[in-house]
């Protein structure tokens, strides 16, 4: 196991972000070869099951009008940490119970930690790991798990002792499965996208046990590339198609699989969350839409996000705050963005970020917001507080 340990201080303002660095590295993320899983490290063999879903529903979905929205933008006052000064590649973070921020690297192969207190940065190499650590989330007992999309697992990092424990996934039909996002559901157990392997999967941590549901391609044109994730109050898993223009939901207790065609075909769904109505919110990469999709009563809602300063939108993670406000990254403003429902506004927040765009977005303990933002010379950790 490698260490590092570097201390940083916050950064000032700067001038506006250049976007493209970022933007190629999510889509390469996305787009990279899958390896199977090799190196050191301790790895367990887990106990893996593919159930085998009922019949697919596909549904139609009522297409309910755009609301009018008014727009504002507002200069964000947000503290950012400098976390290196070379572009290490932040992904998607996760803040613990002492206000620790976690985040993958994926360009230098690490798992970094960024402790707000003292604005110092802590990296390990996870076994076997190959430049793929895309999702971090935190479980009830403060460890860190995270999805290793080209080593084809899930680790599990112990900050107290410093160790990993990694849960290979193995293959489905010829192919790694490449996780992607994580989610816990109420009775900790851990719930993934298999992106490569087209596969909804089901970790127990208690046992290693893994289980997978295989997802129909939405369209006989289109693969089955399952991406985002989320998991409403009921228990009931719903998930975003990468390149199929469909969101989707699976019945854990039936198996059950069913499928909602987006208007757009080639629509990218990118993150999702689930308010506490049980309603779904996603981004939409491209065309650059905030969806929203009523299960009760089957009702698809689309917001075209306006462009600002003559960038198209691009959308990317999104979070739901204790309000029931969206909040999501729009790289191509370099903007956090907060839609508010009930008044049906969006608020545009300038990060003003020196020479990196935003990406990955998560809310702390105490209701606070972090980002990651990364560039050529610069990746920071930001926090805002809403």
């Amino acid at each position: 196991m490698s260490t590092t340990s570097r201390t940083t201080t916050p950064s000032g303002q700067a001038t506006r972000p250049q976007r493209p660095a970022l933007l190629a590295l999510a889509l390469c993320a996305l787009c990279s070869s899958l390896a199977l899983l090799s190196g050191c490290g301790t790895p367990v063999t887990s106990k893996s099951a593919v159930t085998q879903a009922q019949p697919l529903r596909q549904m139609r979905v009522h297409i309910a009008p755009s609301p009018t929205i008014s727009t504002t933008m507002r200069v964000a006052q947000r503290h950012l940490y400098t976390f290196a000064t070379s572009n290490v590649g932040l992904m998607e973070p996760a803040v613990d119970a002492q206000g620790n921020v976690w985040v993958g690297e994926m360009h230098t192969n690490r798992l970094g930690r960024l402790n707000s207190q003292t604005g110092s940065v802590t990296s390990w190499t996870p076994p076997g790991a190959q430049y793929g650590i895309m999702t971090t989330t935190i479980d009830a007992q403060g460890d860190v798990w995270f999805t290793e999309q080209n080593a084809n697992y899930i680790g599990r990092f112990d900050p107290r002792q410093q160790t990993f424990r990694i849960f290979p996934l193995g293959m489905w039909k010829g192919n790694p499965l490449g996780p992607q996002d994580l989610h816990f559901d109420s009775r900790g157990l851990l719930w993934f996208t298999a992106e490569a392997g087209g596969v909804i999967g089901q970790l127990d941590p208690n046992t290693g046990a893994i289980r997978s549901w295989p997802i129909p391609p939405p369209t006989a044109e289109n693969p089955s590339y399952p991406y985002s994730l989320t998991i409403t109050p009921n228990g009931q898993v719903w998930f975003g198609d990468f390149a199929g223009g469909a969101i989707g939901s699976l019945d854990p207790q039936t198996g059950q699989i069913t499928l909602y065609s987006l208007p757009n075909p080639q629509t990218q769904v990118f993150s999702m969350a689930t308010d506490t109505t049980g309603r779904i919110w996603f981004t939409e990469v491209l065309p650059g839409k905030l969806g929203m999709f009523d299960p009760t009563t089957g009702t698809l809602t689309e917001l075209p996000v306006p462009a600002i300063s003559g960038s198209p939108p691009a959308l990317y993670e999104l979070v739901i705050d204790r309000r029931d406000a969206i909040w999501f990254v729009d790289v191509g403003a370099d903007t956090l963005v907060r839609y508010a429902p009930g008044k049906q506004t969006l608020t545009f927040f300038q990060l003003s970020l020196p020479t990196s765009a935003p990406f990955g977005l998560t809310l702390d303990p105490a209701g606070k917001l972090w980002f990651t933002a990364g560039g050529s010379s610069g990746n920071y950790v930001g926090e805002m507080a809403p």
